[in-house]
């Protein structure tokens, strides 16, 4: 046998061809939709911390304690409790993907 011969080593007919990259077409843009989803999600709670650090940083200019502790509460809540729920949301929906 030659060296420059080279037969494909599996043949499919040209109905599975197109069914098979129809199909590896489909779960591609499922990736790709589910990786935007995923950007999505992480850049909404990246702004969630940094909206409560703001937060954190106005409560340090109040004077009134009833008005800076609701604040520092607010902004504990915008920070950290608003993207883990986020989060878990993202995590609950997606959990026949992973």
């Amino acid at each position: 046998m030659p060296a420059s011969r080279s037969d494909p080593l599996l043949v499919l007919d040209p109905v599975r061809q197109v069914r098979e990259s129809a199909r590896a077409d489909r779960a591609e843009t499922a990736v790709r939709a589910w990786r935007r989803a995923w950007h999505r999600v992480y850049f909404e709670c990246l702004l969630y911390c940094c909206a409560g650090y703001v937060l954190y940083g106005v409560s340090f200019h109040l004077t009134s304690g009833n008005r800076a502790a609701v604040l520092v509460a607010t902004s504990f809540v915008v920070a950290y409790v608003v993207p883990l729920f986020r989060l878990m949301v993202f995590y609950l929906r997606h959990s026949d993907d992973f």
